[in-house]
């Protein structure tokens, strides 16, 4: 996976520098398209992992609304060079063969969860090994943070002697494509944005996210439509920062 994550950082660079680079006046429009730098494949797949059962009073789906990651894809391919497939991929994280095939996974759940022992080692591999994990709060009810809790429970559990901590607003990762001053928030309880760094080298492992930024690439009309194109924008944000480092 490091190799693929080696290849995928020159093809981005050489990538966003062809996205961000204007055609020279001796090239028509379609030669210059035709001379666009074309990535290799890149995927945003879904995590699947175990929910609570002990408490029926909310929904506790993995896979609540995949129409956001879609819209996220979508944006991926229409503001980056990032050759990112728009079909679905499931990850199951009791399938570390699966697991490991990506740079990058997504997660989230608006209920509980506590992972078995097994999940836990095959994720504290997946990104000690160069993976890159996103989680987002899908807020219940718009006003609960249940697996917000849980994720940083089970990150600090999982990572003892990793660097478990908010995310300051002047991390790169907020400024790789698109400048925000920090995690976007449309509904839910206000947290800070936490990370879990590599104690050796300091890069950011995986990101988590109190504000439902989920539903704002979902954009539901009762939410405020800046808040979530700047929800779009943290998302590029995070792949572009992932396939980067």
């Amino acid at each position: 996976m490091n190799h693929y994550r080696r290849v995928c950082c020159l093809l981005l660079t050489l990538a966003l520098l062809t996205t961000l680079t204007t055609a020279a006046p001796a090239l028509s429009a379609a030669d210059h398209a035709q001379s666009l730098v074309t990535t290799g494949q890149c995927f945003f797949p879904r995590l699947q992992f175990q929910l609570r059962q002990d408490d029926a009073t909310y929904v506790k789906q993995w896979d609540i609304w995949p129409i956001g990651d879609q819209n996220l894809r979508n944006a991926i391919r229409a503001t980056t060079n990032i050759n990112i497939l728009t079909d679905p991929v499931v990850v199951n994280l009791d399938h570390p063969d699966q697991l490991f095939q990506y740079p990058f996974v997504f997660m989230t759940s608006e209920g509980d969860f506590a992972l078995s022992d097994s999940s836990r080692r095959n994720l504290r591999e997946y990104l000690l090994r160069g993976g890159f994990l996103l989680a987002d709060d899908c807020t219940y009810q718009q006003r609960e943070d249940r697996f917000y809790r849980a994720w940083i429970k089970e990150m600090r559990i999982i990572f003892p002697d990793e660097v478990v901590k908010e995310i300051p607003s002047s991390h790169e990762i907020y400024h790789s494509f698109f400048q925000l001053d920090g995690v976007p928030w449309v509904q839910g309880v206000v947290h800070p944005a936490m990370g879990v760094f590599d104690a050796r080298s300091g890069r950011l492992m995986a990101f988590c996210s109190s504000g439902d930024i989920h539903c704002g690439w979902v954009g539901f009309r009762n939410l405020s439509p800046e808040g979530c194109q700047h929800c779009i924008q943290m998302g590029v944000n995070i792949l572009v920062y992932c396939l980067s480092h």
